[in-house]
């Protein structure tokens, strides 16, 4: 059979030339050959008009390099907050980023890495304390157990804020940050939001951002056992009065006195001379209380190394605990359930914040920008054991 042959108009031809080397890019409609052809032959609108609108170019380093006229590699410095490029040109290109809603790709992992930030406030005393390294251990098993890595990074607060934290964070491959330690004020929190890192704080941080435990029931607890055991005059040794976690716990102590219709003079606040105060904070009590001849009968000590510290200076001073004084402190931990006498606690559950933190985070970095932090943990122990008695 014959084949028929049909010849295009050549303008036709020309057309479906041009058309073939725009859509692709390797021409547009600018270029001087495409436009004079093209305006002589078709006009605006006419069927043959092979002016393609082109796809919306997906926005990436690359194009932000484009537009910025320098390298790829400068914009990515740029937008992980190195100092490598200079602070205005950092600022430019994440406002262009932000305005254009771009987030870098981080390399493909098959796992996430949750960081554990260890805020260490006071210079003077770098002792990371027994409740923080209990909620490393909660972070620590619930990633392993989940699949996902396991980093910590530690510094000053002063050190901290003066760090590029993001920065030192992506170093370290890390996705998101469990911040233990710190307060509420602290400047990088900043940082997390404007460069987008999911990040928890444990205890004490911004609302909205705080992993807490039912403090004021805490508190509750304290007083009632002690009041229980027929102490009618009893101290409570904080450890620093900036604290939420600490405060809420002596409001929740104040309550129930107030509802047990306790004498005002019947409970005794102890503020230490620092604020970094520990175990000599707990010595220098048990040595007052010697001296002003066992002004109460009971002590509730918010951190369990004041309550060593009196423990281990009662020895000295001949103090029988808990015939003489009764002590009752926070945290189960080994060092007060192996201590002399081992020590009645109010059991803080620790261990469950720090995977309850890490659960959350997962979650965000799992694409549910929509979690929630879960709301304050219960207490719901009371652990006694030789360091309390009844008192006659």
């Amino acid at each position: 059979m014959a084949k028929h042959l049909f010849l295009l108009p050549f303008e036709f031809q020309q057309s479906r030339n041009l058309q073939r080397r725009i859509l692709p890019g390797r021409l547009s409609r600018a270029d001087p050959n495409a436009t004079r052809y093209l305006s002589s032959r078709f006009p605006r609108n006419n069927f043959y008009d092979v002016s393609v609108p082109r796809k919306k170019q997906k926005v990436s380093i690359f194009s932000l390099a484009e537009e910025f006229g320098c390298a790829a590699g400068s914009i990515s410095k740029a937008l992980s907050n190195s100092t490598e490029v200079s602070e205005d040109f950092r600022r430019k290109v994440r406002a262009r980023a932000d305005e254009l809603d771009f987030r870098p790709n981080r390399p493909r992992r098959r796992t996430f890495n949750i960081c554990v930030v260890q805020d260490l406030e006071f210079e003077a005393d770098l002792t990371v304390r027994g409740y923080q390294i209990a909620v490393m251990e909660g972070v620590f098993r619930f990633c392993k157990d989940n699949g996902a890595e396991f980093s910590l990074y530690a510094g000053t607060t002063a050190e901290l804020e003066k760090t590029a934290l993001t920065k030192e964070l992506y170093l370290r491959n890390a996705d998101a940050a469990v911040v233990v330690g710190a307060s509420r004020n602290r400047e990088y929190f900043a940082d997390f939001e404007k460069n987008h890192i999911p990040y928890c704080c444990i205890f004490d941080g911004p609302e909205g951002r705080t992993l807490k435990v039912d403090n004021l029931t805490a508190g509750r607890m304290a007083f009632e056992h002690l009041h229980k055991l027929g102490h009618k005059r009893i101290a409570i040794a904080r450890q620093t009065a900036r604290r939420e976690a600490g405060m809420t716990r002596f409001m929740g102590f104040l309550r129930a006195a107030s509802a047990a219709k306790l004498p005002a003079d019947g409970i005794v606040e102890l503020l230490p001379p620092s604020e970094s105060a520990g175990y000599g904070w707990g010595r220098e009590i048990l040595r007052r209380w010697k001296e002003k001849k066992g002004p109460f009968t009971a002590l509730f000590c918010l951190s369990e190394n004041v309550a060593v510290g009196v423990l281990s200076e009662a020895v000295l001073q001949g103090v029988h605990i808990p015939t003489d004084l009764s002590v009752l402190t926070c945290d189960n931990l080994e060092i007060c359930e192996y201590a002399a006498p081992p020590l009645s606690v109010i059991d803080i559950p620790n261990h469950q914040v720090g995977a309850a933190a890490a659960a959350y985070l997962l979650e965000v970095l799992g694409g549910n920008q929509d979690a929630e932090l879960p709301k304050p943990l219960p207490i719901e122990r009371l652990i006694a054991r030789e360091s309390t008695t009844t008192h006659t």
